[in-house]
């Protein structure tokens, strides 16, 4: 994500405007800045199209003048001792320019970040544009024969005695006197020219034009290269083939301003403000241009709110106006973030206006006290939408700045928390690169016996370990002494997070940045015991599958209980609903991450889940270089969701206390197993189902299902149990997997982030995931693994033939030629005929079989998709009368962004209120239940993880607000 700009040095906070207003003092980039300045004319009404002079341009000034109004601009830029130190202007870091000065004959502006100055003066013309207009009164102004046209008294045309009065003043500059005596002589005077000439010391002696007597002055010499490069504008206006070899001043400006920029689509590395394109209105807001990349619109609102607080909503509606339009996932990102930090952009304050139902009218008009008195009534009108209706009049008094107004939101008896804070969680504060782990930790705090757990802890964070220490296991290896102190250290803070949540009169709280560093940053083995334990204690207690992959496909060794280990080859390809998932094609190279990339990863898990070792100063490290380094810890490793809620358990399961008893793998029972873990057991059999039957059994803390167009959460599941070839000792074998133990709360994990082996990129997909508010798993679990061996059967044979329907519809409806669709490829031939026949070079009978053809196809098409559609609402119905292991869906984790960045919220169901409340960071909101369920097409934020518990349990699993006090 973004970084907040550096400190910014002190300037001057008014802009003298006592003439005109067309700049602001608000920062713009130096494109944007000249945008300004082209459309800079007082009292006139036209772009500038500037020119670089040829006479005065030099290495101090840039000097320009516009062709229209020929008024002169003298550029000129004081670098400042910080400049020289600082990046501006270089490698498309963009200066950011505010007007201080706005005048008829002059303009100013300063960087705020280097303090470079920018000065120009502006001068009017030497030639009044009057005498031209007068002149173009007498000449015709084409190249033809004016003596055709009886109207015009001179022969010469415009254009020629334009010509012919540049020559004449740059003989004189040049001293060329025998020429300058021809062309004298031979120019046909009239009374405008005459005028023009005399100002510059010329005199009509006897109808002959004679120069100014040399030598010239540095006045006279001054005046006629003005005139003759006003002259050259008239030229430039009238003739378009004079211009070729002109110069415009942008390439200049671009060494002297570094108006280079990062573009959407290619770098701009010579910026032309005349390009012809209008300034976005959101662009401007921003001091940008329309084609600047999203870091660049990024970096310009966080210096923008910086600068100027109180336009944060204007800056941020900016944001949100250009993320809609270029669909950027990093400015929704931003969106997200900034929303989550408690700032607003303009559609909120309208939506906030519209809930206390003053949205009709124009919300400034109306005062404080009507705003506080109509929030007074509807909250006792409808008690239940308080804290709707105080997030709305939070907003109204931050964008009025109104103390009146934020006092009125704030209030309360002394010592009784206010009844919106007790119907409301508290929000947990972004303290940055924060907002995936703030979603886990509210997660956490709504299990009602792991909240209990962690309360009823030492508060020491010893907890006795030291004393009677003995050794645990977790994941079949042990576990270190320094690995249970950290762990205990992760607990201790976790409990005092607890204690906050519940007990503060806050809206919102922020993490131990020591909690934040432990949650983050894994442990090493650093016991010498230990030291050739590189695997990390929770990846054997995953499922045997890679998170790239559709189901349980990567290698593992597997003992069957009489001493004879199969391996299951990774090279599996599932096939569901004509889609083909081939784990080799999805799996991330190891070597792919490097720590160039961002953070907030969704990437498939690792190898190994170590991290750096907790170091020996750790506790004499500052909080602000903890969290600086687990923010670059994070950044270099890529950590992905998965990871961090691995750590966060294993730690969990490591410093809670164990229950007096084990599992069957010898494993110390806890809270985190009771709670999180399920058992499958995962079946190999030959083929036509005979021969040795090869089982194992094994733990699982979440389920993974890939992102796929047109699936829901049951075909992702169908695709991790269901029966798949696999390799066995050289032969093919038939795999499937089945729930034994079902866990209390079931973790879902939705795979989205994929490998494209054509351009050796990861991406994210954003494919839609139906789920729904109950599922069940009665078709997964092992006690109705025979009895629902047919229907298994069947739903197989569906799934084929759903497979084979829709790569016949594909090849049927697509043209294998022209890759068109057949109905838009008759469409396309039936028009070209209906054309053809108004020649009649075609007759009728050709574009009725043409049509005829159109209808059978869209026939035989609608026939395969009703084939379609009837075997897919079969496969839906065929366990509908299964519904004794129910779940309940209880949180929604999202991700809003690509594969390598984004921002995080996550959304929590209440069942006490029956409602979904939305924890992002800070601000906790309750929803609509169509925002949760949506369907997500076309937008980056859609779902990573669902929670589901087990619904005869739900109320006594978990409880979503807790707060007393």
């Amino acid at each position: 994500m973004s970084q907040n700009p550096p400190p910014l040095p002190p300037r001057p906070n008014n802009m003298d405007t006592s003439e005109h207003m067309e700049f602001s003092a608000l920062g713009k980039t130096p494109p944007a800045w000249l945008h300004d300045l082209i459309r800079y004319n007082p009292g006139e009404d036209h772009q500038h199209e500037f020119y670089l002079s040829i006479e005065f341009d030099n290495d101090v000034e840039t000097v320009f003048l516009c062709q229209e109004c020929h008024y002169w601009f003298f550029l000129t830029t004081t670098p400042n001792a910080i400049m020289e130190q600082s990046n501006c202007g270089f490698e498309n870091t963009l200066h950011h320019l505010h007007t201080t000065t706005t005048t008829k004959t002059s303009i100013s502006a300063k960087c705020c970040v280097c303090n470079l100055a920018v000065n120009i003066e502006i001068k009017e013309p030497f030639i009044d544009l009057r005498l031209f207009n007068d002149l173009g009164k007498l000449r015709k102004h084409s190249y033809a024969n004016a003596i055709k046209h009886a109207e015009f008294e001179y022969k010469t045309n415009l254009i020629d005695t334009i010509e012919s009065m540049i020559k004449i003043l740059s003989n004189i500059i040049d001293e060329d006197l025998q020429t300058l005596e021809f062309n004298c002589n031979n120019f046909e005077m009239d009374k405008v020219s005459q005028a023009l000439f005399e100002k510059l010391g010329f005199k009509l002696i006897d109808d002959s034009l004679n120069p100014p007597d040399f030598p010239l002055s540095d006045d006279e010499k001054r005046n006629i290269k003005l005139t003759r490069e006003e002259l050259l504008m008239i030229s430039y206006k009238l003739n378009k083939y004079s211009k070729y070899s002109a110069k415009k001043p942008y390439e200049k400006l671009n060494n002297v301003l570094g108006t280079s920029y990062k573009a959407l689509f290619a770098d701009c590395s010579n910026f032309d403000p005349e390009s012809g394109y209008s300034l976005h209105s959101s662009c401007f807001i921003l001091g940008c241009v329309p084609d600047m990349d999203d870091q660049t619109l990024i970096w310009a609102y966080n210096l923008g709110v910086q600068e100027v607080p109180e336009k944060a909503p204007e800056y941020l509606q900016a944001i949100y106006e250009m993320s809609k339009e270029r669909k950027s996932e990093a400015l929704e990102e931003l969106v997200a973030v900034e929303k989550s930090k408690g700032r607003f952009h303009e559609e909120d304050i309208k939506e906030a206006y519209k809930c206390l139902n003053v949205g009709d009218v124009d919300g400034s008009t109306v005062s404080d006290e009507f705003l506080i008195d109509t929030y007074s009534v509807l909250n006792t009108d409808n008690p239940s939408s308080r804290a709707k209706y105080r997030e709305a009049l939070n907003i109204i008094g931050k964008a009025r700045n109104s103390t009146k107004i934020l006092r009125s939101v704030n209030e309360g008896p002394v010592n009784e928390m206010p009844d919106y804070l007790l119907e409301m969680p508290v929000g947990l504060d972004n303290i940055g690169n924060t907002c995936y782990l703030n979603s886990l930790l509210q997660y956490y705090f709504t299990i009602r016996q792991l909240r209990t757990a962690v309360l009823a802890t030492d508060s020491s964070g010893s907890n006795g370990y030291e004393l009677d220490w003995q050794s645990i296991t977790i994941g079949h290896r042990k576990v270190s002494k320094s690995e249970v102190k950290r762990a205990k250290q992760f607990v201790n803070l976790l409990r005092g997070l607890f204690v906050n949540l519940i007990h503060t009169t806050q809206r919102s709280i922020s993490p131990d940045i020591d909690l934040a560093y432990l949650a983050l940053v894994n442990a090493k083995n650093d016991d010498d015991e230990y030291k050739d334990t590189s695997k990390s204690p929770m990846d054997d207690n995953k499922m045997a599958i890679d998170d790239s992959s559709p189901g349980p496909s990567s290698s593992k060794t597997v003992d069957n209980g009489n001493s004879d280990i199969y391996t299951v080859s990774e090279e599996v390809t599932v096939e569901i609903e004509g889609t083909a998932l081939s784990v080799d094609d999805r799996i991330v190279p190891d070597h792919f991450y490097n720590e160039s990339n961002t953070s907030h990863s969704l990437k498939g898990k690792e190898k190994e889940n170590t991290g750096p070792e907790l170091s020996s100063d750790f506790y004499n490290t500052s909080k602000e270089d903890k969290l600086r380094a687990a923010s670059e810890m994070l950044l270099g490793r890529q950590q992905d969701v998965t990871e961090c809620m691995d750590n966060v358990m294993f730690q969990l399961e490591a410093a809670l206390k164990s229950l007096p008893m084990t599992d069957e793998n010898g494993d110390e029972q806890n809270i985190i197993k009771s709670l999180f873990y399920g058992q499958t057991r995962q079946i190999l059999h030959k083929k036509q189902n005979s021969g040795e039957l090869l089982t194992k059994e094994e733990s699982f803390n979440h389920l993974i299902v890939v992102a796929a167009d047109g699936r829901d959460l049951y075909d992702g599941l169908d695709v991790y149990f269901d029966a798949s070839l696999v390799d066995y000792d050289g032969t093919q074998v038939i795999r499937e997997v089945t729930i034994t133990k079902i866990p209390p709360i079931l973790q879902i994990h939705v795979q989205r982030v994929q490998f494209d082996r054509s351009t050796s990129n990861i991406y994210k997909s954003n494919a839609f995931l139906r789920f729904d508010k109950v599922i069940y798993l009665d078709r997964y679990l092992d006690k109705n693994y025979e009895l629902l061996k047919q229907r298994r059967q069947e739903a197989h044979n569906w799934k084929q033939d759903i497979d084979r329907l829709q790569a016949e519809l594909n090849d049927y409806e697509q043209d294998k030629t022209t890759r068109l669709s057949k109905v838009d490829l008759l469409k396309l031939t039936a028009d070209f005929i209906h054309d053809e026949m108004k020649n009649d070079i075609i007759d009728e009978n050709s574009l009725v079989a043409v049509e005829q053809e159109s209808n059978l196809v869209k026939e035989e098409s609608e026939e395969y998709h009703n084939k379609i559609s009837q075997l897919k609402s079969q496969l839906s119905q065929h366990y509908q009368d299964l519904q004794e292991c129910a779940y309940r869906l209880h949180a929604v984790f999202i991700h809003s962004g690509q594969a390598n960045f984004g921002h995080y919220w996550i959304y929590i169901f209440d069942f006490e209120k029956d409602r979904w409340l939305k924890f992002n960071d800070s601000y906790i909101t309750e929803v609509v239940d169509h925002e949760v369920f949506a369907d997500t097409t076309g937008s980056s934020a859609n779902p990573y993880c669902m929670v589901y518990v087990r619904a005869q349990e739900a109320k006594e699993l978990v409880e979503t607000v807790c707060r007393q006090t």
